[in-house]
């Protein structure tokens, strides 16, 4: 073994190790994680009557800076995928500690499983945050509001 090549072979290890220490320590993922955040249950017809029901029973909420979260409605589907039928999706919010108040509105077509996916940005500052979600179902044919249902979610 030659003098170069010992150097060329203890800059290599130097470097493997320095890159996977630095990769290590920066590791972290670039989005907030999910949580699944529960509520009561809200009831609903499907405006084609001979369907699944509307019927979620939670959010996915997830913080991507203090003072806001995000939140979806997702356990929304048909069996008339084909055709689908729109959902008007209201949230209502209020911050129990900061006394800030707000209304969101989503409109989504609720066909495929995944695709009626309703999404709000709540921007209600940092505390305890409770919630009341209600939709009307529509078809060109006739309309069916459902029941609302609520809960509360920490934003930090």
């Amino acid at each position: 073994m030659t003098i170069r090549f010992l150097r060329r072979a203890i800059a290599t290890v130097v470097v493997a190790a320095s890159m996977s220490v630095g990769l290590g320590v920066g590791a972290g993922t670039a989005t907030a994680d999910t949580v699944e955040i529960p509520m009561t249950r809200c009831w609903g017809l499907s405006p084609y009557i001979v369907d699944q029901p509307y019927a979620p029973a939670r959010l996915f909420g997830w913080q991507t800076e203090p003072g806001r979260i995000e939140l979806s409605l997702a356990d929304v589907s048909t069996l008339w995928f084909f055709a689908g039928y729109r959902s008007d999706v209201r949230l209502d919010w209020h911050n129990r500690s900061t006394g800030a108040r707000g209304t969101l509105d989503d409109s989504v077509t609720v066909a495929y499983p995944g695709t009626g996916v309703a999404r709000f940005d709540i921007r209600s500052g940092p505390g305890e945050v409770e919630f009341t979600v209600s939709a009307v179902n529509s078809i060109p044919l006739w309309s069916i509001p459902t029941t609302s249902c609520g809960g509360v979610v920490n934003v930090w």
